[in-house]
């Protein structure tokens, strides 16, 4: 029987491609994985020798970890590692998307505890200044 659809049909090989946006648009809230809305606010403090381990890793485990992990990697990122948090940076950049979902107005500032304003900074600072530094 012949579709009567003014609508193409999508390659083949296109089909697993927006299932996963139709999956990540039906989530609601804001998509980490395009940020480009979110005007970079914070710029930390111009601090250059943040480091993974010792400034980010905390940031992440306390406040992003529980969604962001092995099991639960949320819009396919996973922090509990150095190498699943560069999934989300560009060393040296503020389009990074860990940047720009952490500043005020992105989609995952209010998941910060405490002084978001300043681990906002710190991320920053990590990302931009310190080329996201291990």
């Amino acid at each position: 029987m012949p579709m009567n659809s003014s609508r193409p049909v999508p390659p083949v090989w296109r089909l697993p491609f927006i299932a996963i946006s139709l999956l990540l648009a039906s989530c609601g809230g804001g998509s980490p994985t395009s940020p480009s809305s979110t005007a970079v606010t914070n710029t930390g403090t111009g601090v250059t020798t943040y480091t993974y381990t010792t400034n980010v890793r905390p940031i992440l485990t306390s406040d992003c970890t529980s969604c962001h992990n092995p099991t639960q990697h949320e819009s396919g990122y996973d922090f509990t590692t150095y190498a699943g948090v560069l999934r989300a940076v560009i060393p040296g950049s503020d389009a990074s998307v860990l940047v720009r979902v952490t500043q005020p107005g992105g989609s995952m500032y209010s998941n910060l505890s405490g002084d978001r304003s300043s681990k906002a900074g710190i991320i920053y600072d990590w990302v931009v200044r310190s080329s996201a530094a291990q």
